[in-house]
């Protein structure tokens, strides 16, 4: 088909065309449509799509031509993309529609494609961006050890001595200002001495209790402060496991000794957080050639991105399906903005910089893996027989490339932080 198509640029990322199409190229397309209404038509005399052509193009020539026009005018609108070369982001808005039977079909169709981008030429030290090396502590290890020992704790009954991390098991009779007990008012409460709501003051008045004992107390439950009569039903006391080469065994068989136990735990922190640092290190290289870049954002593409957001939020979080959408999109602008253009970077630099991953690149990752974790062979064989997977896999390779080569020409400062300083109340990574 020989379509005339004027193509105008009104912005970097909106382009109108204007296209018309001849009735010698159009004529069996119209036919077609023609059919296709005969067939829905009934009129007194004749069997249904068996209507004369000249009682059908006297009497229904305007529906034909209403349905030819939207039957077709996508068909004409795509083969024009086609030979423009142009991808649009969005659902394209026609307009200044005129066909006639016998004449030539015209319309306009207005739409954004994703912006074109340069990729500046690499060079050394283009951007400057902070590195910074966590460094972990003993505190760290000992509370990790703390928490794994309370973690296979044995729950003892105990009769008498209260003291904080301990449970009651206690009857709340609520009292009015008199000390008397409102009948309908008593329920039975779990305690964790130490934890809200039984914390400072409540907490002392909890402390060297035993079974039977009577407290008084003034706390809020949920619905405000009242005064209630606790009677302590039953309690009990957590009791970790001791420390010894046995326990460890218990949790690692392979270690010899609880110091070498110790020792995996610290490296396994200090894993985590070289681990967490490189993240946080990923992000700043990112976005500070996002922002050497700043590529700009067509307003289809940036609204299309936040109301798949706000979908995924309400789907996936019942607190928030009943939130207006336009404060979920404020919420979360700025992270759909950075998403795009790092996708639109990205996108170009795949491009001008000719990056790829091949698929024996692929192949010998997940063959290191498997060597890495013989006991597992067959569970990373089986995920990556899934191609989703394995493609997924090949993403993430590719990203690294990108990365790699981002950071080889960035110039890097490197700071050491103590994270003894971060669990005192700064920034915790």
């Amino acid at each position: 088909m020989n379509l005339k198509i004027k193509s105008k640029k009104i912005n970097e990322f909106t382009y109108e065309l204007s296209i018309v199409a001849a009735w010698k190229d159009i004529e069996a397309d119209f036919q077609l449509c023609k059919k296709k209404v005969a067939k829905d038509i009934k009129v007194a005399g004749f069997r249904k799509g068996k209507i004369p052509d000249n009682i059908l193009m006297t009497q229904y020539l305007g529906q034909i031509e209403m349905n030819f026009v939207q039957d077709f005018s996508e068909k004409y609108y795509i083969l024009a993309l086609q030979k423009e070369k142009l991808n649009p982001i969005n659902q394209a808005a026609l307009k200044d529609i005129d066909f006639a039977y016998e004449k030539d079909f015209s319309f306009k169709s207005e739409f954004e494609i994703e912006p074109p981008l340069s990729v500046p030429k690499l060079k050394k030290n283009m951007v400057t961006v902070e590195k910074t090396n966590f460094i972990s502590n003993d505190k760290e290890v000992e509370d990790t050890v703390t928490n794994i020992l309370n973690s296979q704790s044995k729950t003892d009954k105990i009769e008498e001595g209260s003291a904080e991390g301990d449970f009651m098991i206690a009857d709340f009779q609520e009292v009015d200002e008199s000390g008397i007990a409102i009948i309908g008012k008593k329920e039975k409460k779990y305690i964790a001495i130490g934890q809200e709501p039984f914390i400072n003051n409540n907490k002392e008045l909890l402390i060297n209790k035993k079974v039977g004992d009577t407290i008084k107390m003034t706390i809020d439950l949920g619905s405000g402060e009242k005064d209630y009569s606790i009677l302590v039903e039953s309690m009990q006391r957590r009791v970790p496991p001791t420390l010894d080469e046995e326990f460890v065994k218990t949790m690692d068989p392979n270690c010899k000794s609880v110091e070498e136990w110790k020792s995996n735990i610290k490296k396994s922190i200090a894993l985590e957080y070289e681990k967490k640092s490189e993240e946080l290190f990923n992000s700043a290289i990112i976005d500070q050639f996002i922002k050497l870049v700043d590529p700009v954002l067509p307003l289809s593409m940036l609204d299309s991105y936040l109301a798949n957001i706000v979908n995924e939020v309400k789907t996936n979080n019942q607190n928030m399906q009943n939130m207006d959408d336009d404060k979920i999109k404020e919420e979360y602008k700025l992270f759909a903005e950075n998403n795009l253009k790092w996708y639109l970077l990205r996108k170009a630099m795949i491009k001008d910089l000719d990056i790829s991953i091949d698929e024996k690149a692929v192949d010998e990752f997940i063959k290191e893996a498997i060597e890495k974790n013989e006991s597992q062979k067959d569970e990373i064989k089986r995920f990556y027989k899934k191609e989703s997977n394995k493609s997924k896999l090949s993403d993430d390779l590719l990203d690294q490339q990108i990365l790699d080569m981002l950071k080889e020409h960035s110039k890097i400062k490197e700071k050491d932080t103590n994270t003894a300083d971060l669990q005192a109340g700064h920034n915790n990574p």
